[in-house]
């Protein structure tokens, strides 16, 4: 038991090293938005294989699905400022989100919906108003916004990324 705790610490450690150091990576030079190159809210391998990022990859993709989401590269962004990005615009981006440049949600969920499913997928997202925002609201990162991560959004930022029709959803909570 002993042995298995301190190979278990070691290999924390050297993990935990080979996270911290950077040292020798190319520092990032694009937020997310520019790197996300389909506007699907996941920087893929594809992606990120002729970027800045690509050396960053492995310890940024925290889930190992081959993909960066928003979160994963905000988190990294965050916990490593100052080390991995090349301008203070890149930085920040780690701590707030853009959004309040992205064009406001105009739609109800309901007609964002368009098959009725219960979900907007990102083929759905892709033609409307909430492109920009999909990465932020998928909160579970399954590629799809449920009625309730599109209700928690919305309720969390209001105005700053909605309009009338959109806040609806608030008024009939």
């Amino acid at each position: 038991m002993k042995k298995l705790t301190l190979a278990t610490t070691i290999l924390a450690s050297l993990s935990l090293a080979a996270c911290a150091s950077n040292q020798g990576l190319e520092k990032i030079d694009s937020d997310f938005a520019s790197l996300d190159n389909d506007s699907d809210g996941y920087i893929s391998k594809v992606e990120a294989d002729d970027d800045s990022i690509w050396g960053h990859f492995s310890n940024i993709d925290t889930n190992m699905d081959n993909e960066i989401s928003r979160k994963e590269f905000n988190a990294y962004m965050q916990l490593n400022t100052g080390k991995v990005a090349t301008d203070s615009e890149v930085s920040e981006s780690a701590f707030k989100a853009k959004i309040a440049k992205f064009d406001k949600i105009e739609n109800d969920f309901r007609s964002l919906d368009n098959d009725k499913n219960g979900y907007i997928s990102v083929e759905e997202a892709d033609d409307d108003d909430i492109s920009n925002h999909f990465g932020y609201m998928d909160g579970n990162n399954d590629k799809r916004i449920s009625k309730g991560e599109f209700k928690g959004y919305i309720k969390k930022y209001g105005k700053a990324v909605a309009e009338d029709d959109a806040l609806k959803v608030l008024r009939h909570s």
